[in-house]
Formats: structure tokens, sequence, C-alpha cells
């Protein structure tokens, strides 16, 4: 099987696509046999003629590669192939901690509070290090990673603890600088000042790691709510209870801790990752809990002891092509395999395992109420039983394959003597989902699947996989299933109905009417048009509006925007100045503007997409369709015709006007620039 050549790399498997990048597991190779494995992040074709991004991607590289510490994946190359640009970056065997987590609660075995506060321990010791960066004339860099979240910290499974993805990270010095009032992050994990759109620091990154501290805890979502305006306003508001009062077991000498770091004034909290790393360090030192990377190594093999033990037998990672049959998988002959260690177990199962097992288990427990006995893990390990759990794939690593031992051991005879890479077949079996109720949507192993149940998935190859099913008006469901090695198999799973829940608008219709008519609206200090306006707003915000009027006194007052209806009318009225009388019974008419219409209207909607160059943003208005609010935000549809839109950037303190024409079932791209 021929793998692709990408620059000094070859790409093995594809790990992940989003919406701006590819990312890859690598092999460099080099001179006397060395070779070497990576991550390459390399951004989509239709993205590399956008200067806008690009410049943004290379800034992300340019921090990235500032950064050479222990706790944080280090990059390794910036390059440009053809017309994409790329990042090679570290490769690291193990998992992110929301899989960790989960892994964990699917073990029965719940991360023990020493291996917690050590995991956020080593966060800080790496988000320091980024915080506190310096170019080399010695200016501090200012360098806010601003995505710290459970899936951007990973725990190798020697007992190591990386930061990763600093890509939205904001140094003071990068060329594309990220504008005020934009968020960028995952929403359930920004504090209370990035919510609100104001400018961020290190603190920010504190409280984030408060949040993966409190949750993993607690084994609680802090602050995830329905949707995305609800997850906001918990965050803004930020009412946080103690860990003790949602887990009695927590210690609440570990509460003042926790709630430093989730202070929503950030002057009250931690004013670095280092004094939260400090205090939980004396925290555990005080209780005389067992946390160190040996301990979180030892914890990391027990709960993926069956993958572990596959690895070891097999002596080498396996990674199924991307985009090729997946009936075949490629070999690494040389990939760094899982050490020898003592979750390697046998399938006998005695009384003396389960004894362990319950020992085992009996340790954690403590290690979550209170401190540990200082407990043998290693043994715990040699003695638990073997668990038949679904295997939870890494992060930065595809699916495995097993075949027969006798021609396993022949492949690893010819691979070792050829130093290539040997295609194995796994075998396969089918397998037919089925749910209650049926019509449910099916994903195995996070790829979506053309039926709903009752479903026969494709041939699938033999071992774990997961199968998640979604259907509307009920809860999301998932089933670890393992695929026999041949012949059929069936799995049904019981859906639970979701609570009726009253529909929260997004976003809310207002219309502005003044007596007397013509005054000119503003909304948190921008200009948006003159009475009657409409306009769109988030629901539940509070714009501060100014009406001002030749002639008559100035209107300020604040709007309550609700969360529960679609339209709101909101009418004013002004006072007239000293001095000027007005003759209420006098009703001054305006000659109407009379609009001159096209012989024929087009009729139908087309697609406006809004783009501003610069690296800037702009708050975009087209009356009297809407306003769109500030950019970056997805195509607008909007009914054919020809609008007047007003831009403007109150960071610049400049406005433009556009006429923007709208031809049915087209795509319109409008580009704004303030230079």
């Amino acid at each position: 099987m021929s793998l692709e050549t990408y620059g000094r790399y070859q790409l093995l498997k594809k790990l992940a696509t989003g919406g701006m990048a590819q990312i890859y597991l690598a092999r460099q190779l080099g001179v006397q046999g060395f070779e070497k494995l990576l991550v390459v992040k390399r951004i989509l074709p239709h993205l590399a003629e956008n200067e806008d991004f690009i410049t943004m991607f290379l800034d992300e590289a340019r921090i990235a590669a500032r950064l050479n510490h222990p706790n944080v994946v280090q990059i390794f190359d910036l390059g440009q192939q053809d017309d994409t640009f790329f990042i090679a970056m570290e490769y690291i065997h193990g998992e992110d901690v929301r899989k960790v987590w989960k892994q964990a609660e699917r073990q029965g075995v719940p991360i023990p509070i020493a291996l917690i506060c050590r995991i956020i321990i080593e966060s800080c010791s790496g988000l320091d290090y980024a915080h506190k960066k310096t170019d080399p004339a010695g200016r501090p860099l200012n360098i806010v990673h601003r995505d710290i979240s459970p899936q951007n910290l990973l725990v190798s499974f020697e007992g190591g603890v990386k930061v990763v993805d600093f890509g939205i990270a904001k140094a003071a010095d990068q060329a594309t600088v990220t504008k005020s009032g934009v968020l960028k992050g995952k929403y359930s994990y920004m504090s209370p000042e990035q919510a609100q759109g104001r400018p961020v620091d290190a603190r920010t990154d504190v409280f984030a790691l408060g949040v993966v501290l409190y949750e993993l805890l607690t084994g609680t979502r802090l602050f995830k709510r329905a949707n995305d305006i609800q997850t906001l306003n918990a965050v803004t508001e930020c009412k946080v209870e103690p860990p003790s009062t949602i887990d009695s077991r927590l210690p609440a000498d570990l509460d003042p801790i926790v709630m430093r770091a989730l202070a929503k004034d950030r002057d009250e909290r931690y004013a670095d990752a280092r004094e939260l790393q400090q205090a939980l360090e004396d925290w555990v030192i005080k209780n005389k809990l067992p946390s160190g990377s040996v301990h979180l190594a030892a914890f990391m093999q027990d709960i993926y002891a069956e993958r572990l033990a596959r690895e070891a037998e097999e002596g080498r990672l396996a990674f199924t092509e991307s985009g090729g049959d997946p009936s075949q998988s490629e070999r690494i002959d040389k990939a760094t395999p899982a050490r020898p260690t003592k979750s390697v177990r046998t399938p006998t199962v005695s009384k003396q395992s389960s004894a362990a097992k319950s020992g085992r288990n009996e340790v954690t427990r403590a290690g979550r109420s209170g401190p540990l006995s200082k407990p043998n893990l290693a043994q715990v390990e040699r003695e638990a039983p073997p668990r038949h759990t679904e295997n939870s794939l890494p992060t930065q690593q595809g699916a495995r394959a097993k075949g027969p031992l006798i021609a396993l051991a022949a492949v690893m005879v010819v691979a070792l003597g050829l130093g290539g890479y040997v295609a194995l077949r796994p075998t396969r079996a089918h397998v037919e989902v089925t749910s209650t109720p049926p019509g449910a949507a099916v994903t195995i192993d996070g790829r979506a699947i053309d039926c709903r149940t009752p479903c026969t998935l494709p041939s699938l190859a033999a071992g774990p996989h997961e199968v998640s099913l979604r259907k509307d008006g009920y809860a999301p469901g998932a089933l670890a299933i393992s695929v026999p090695s041949s012949g059929e198999a069936s799995f049904a799973l019981t859906l639970t109905k979701e609570p009726t829940q009253p529909l929260v608008a997004a976003e809310v219709k207002v219309t502005i009417s003044s007596a007397p008519a013509g005054a000119t609206v503003s909304l948190d200090g921008v200009k948006r048009g003159v009475t009657p306006l409409s306009v769109v707003l988030a629901a539940g915000s509070t714009p501060a509006v100014t009406l001002e009027h030749e002639g008559y006194q100035g209107l300020s007052e604040r709007l309550e925007v609700p969360r529960d209806q679609p339209e709101l009318e909101k009418a004013f009225t002004l006072s007239p100045l000293d001095g000027v009388k007005k003759d209420p019974t006098v009703v001054v008419k305006k000659d109407p503007v009379v609009r001159k219409d096209p012989e024929v209207r087009p009729v139908g909607t087309g697609t406006v997409r809004f783009v501003v160059s610069g690296g800037t943003y702009a708050t975009v208005d087209c009356p009297p369709y809407a306003s769109f609010g500030s950019t970056p935000f997805g195509d607008k549809q909007m009914s054919a015709g020809d609008y007047k839109c007003t831009f403007a950037n109150a960071d610049l303190g400049k406005t433009l006007t556009k006429t923007v024409h709208v031809e049915p079932g087209e795509v319109q791209k409008v580009k704004i620039s303030f230079e």
C-alpha cells in the first residue's frame, strides 16, 4: 500500500479533519535508518488562497514554535508544500483528559483526587512558562492560550502532561490581532471577561484550569447548558457552589483553592498559573498523597490495560490508512511500543485477582474522599483481572487491528528483516444495530453512517467500536460494542425521551420607534439608523439605546431583549428642548419617499457572504432587512433586491456604506476594507 509523501514526511493516518486543517500521524525518515513519529497539521486546500487565514495560521506556528517546555507539545517544523502550509509537532502516546475522564468512569474507577491535582499542576507549569515567555530582546510576548479545556490537555502513558493547541492563542506581537469582542474558544470553559468579549490575560487560562479541576473533582459539568446562549449566560453570572457541596466525599479544605481559581473578578483569582500550581502542590504534600508522574502512569496503564497489553503483544502500533481499503492497515515497524508494564494481564481470572480488583476500587474511593494510605498501585495492577470494555482510541492515534498470532509472528519476522511496513487484513463481521424507538441516526467510531435504525452496519473490523445514536426528542445514546472475528452480531439500545422544554429564541427582531420619527438610534455607541428602525439582537442581551433628534432632548436607556419571544416593539417619546414650542395639533407631514422599482422585481432569496480584509471586523447593518452584528459570521440568506448596508468598526472609528445586490439563487461575496 502506497503512502502519501508530504515534504519530508510520510503521512500514515488521517487523525482528524476540522473546519480549517487536517491532522495526520506522520513519519519522518533520515539517514542510517533514522525515523520519528510526529503529527502534521496542514491547512485545507480551499483556505490556501485566503491571505487572512494564512497569516493567522503562520501566527499560530510562530507562537507555538517559541515554546519549549516539558508540559507543552513541541513544534518541530513549519513548512510549505506546493500551495499549502503545515506544522509538524510532537506525537504523544496517550489520551486527552476528556477521554481519560470517560474511560475511568466506564471502568468504574474515578480519577483519584491526587492525580487530578497532578494533571492541573503540570498544566499550570506549561501555561505559566508560555504566559511569561519573552522574545530574544527580553520583551514579554504576553501569550494567552484562550482555549484551555480537557480536550487540550494530554496525558501520556508514561505519566506526562502536555498542553496542546495554541491555535487561537494571542500574543502581543502577532501579526493577526484578534478583535476584542469576538468570542473564540469553547464557551463552557471561558472566563467571564472572555465571554463578554473583553480583553484577556493569563488569568483567563487560570479560570479555565479551575473549570477543568472543578469538573474532574465533581464529575459534573460546571457551566455547560442546553445551548450556547445559556452557557455564555452561566459563565457571565459565574455562580459556583464549592465542590464539597456537590460531592460530600470531597475534602472541604480543597474548596478554597478551586473557588479562588474560579473567582468572577479576575483580580481576586490567582495572579498567575504558578500560584495555582503552588497551592495544589502544597495541598497534596500536606495530605501526604501519592501524586507523582509514576502514580499517574500507573493509573493510566491500569485503565487502558487491554489496549496496552495488545500493543505490547503485537510489538507495534497499527493505523488504518485514510481513504484506503478499510480492510487493510499500515503497521509502523519501529514506533515506540508500549513499554512492558505490570498491566499486561493473562486471560485467567482467579479469586485472588478478583480480590485485588476490589482492593483497587477501595484505594480509588479513598483517593476521592481523603488521603490515600500509600497504596502499592503496581501490585494492584499485577493482580487485577482483565476488563473487556471498549477500546478508547488515543487523541493522536488511529484504530488497531490484530491478526492470528502465528501470522503475526511471521509478519514481524519479515518486517524486522525489511525494516518497512506490512499490511495485515483484519477479520470482519456484519453488525445490526436496533433502537427503541427506531429511526435513530447512527454514528460508528465518530463517522456518520447513511442509515437509520434498524441498521446493518458496513462490514466492521473485529474488535471494539463505539456506536452513537441520535433521534429528535431523545437524549443521544452511546453503545460500546465488541465485534466478533466473523459472522453476524446484533446490538440494541433504548433511547431516553428528552423532557419538553420551552423554545428559547436565539435572536429577536426589535423594532424601535419614536415620537417624533426620524430620531438617530445608536446601540452601545454605534449608530444603527433612524426611527422607525428594525434590528436583530441576541436574545437576553442588554444593549444601551440612545436616541437623538434635532430640537429634542437626547434619550438613553438600557434595552432588555427578551428570551421567550421572537419580536419586540419599543416606542420612545422625545421631549422638546427648552424654548422650542411644539403645537401638538399641528402634524407636519413629510413627502413620502418614492422608490422606483424595476419593471421586473427579482423574486426569491440569495446568499450573501461578508468578508472583511486586514484581519479586523465590521458591524453589518442592512436595513430594512436586518442587523447581522459583528463579523465573522456565516453566510446570510437575504431576499432578492438591493440593500444599502452600513459597515462600522468602533475600534478604528470608521464607517462605510455600500449597496449590496442580491440575486435569487446566487452567492454574492461582499468585501469590506477599512484601509
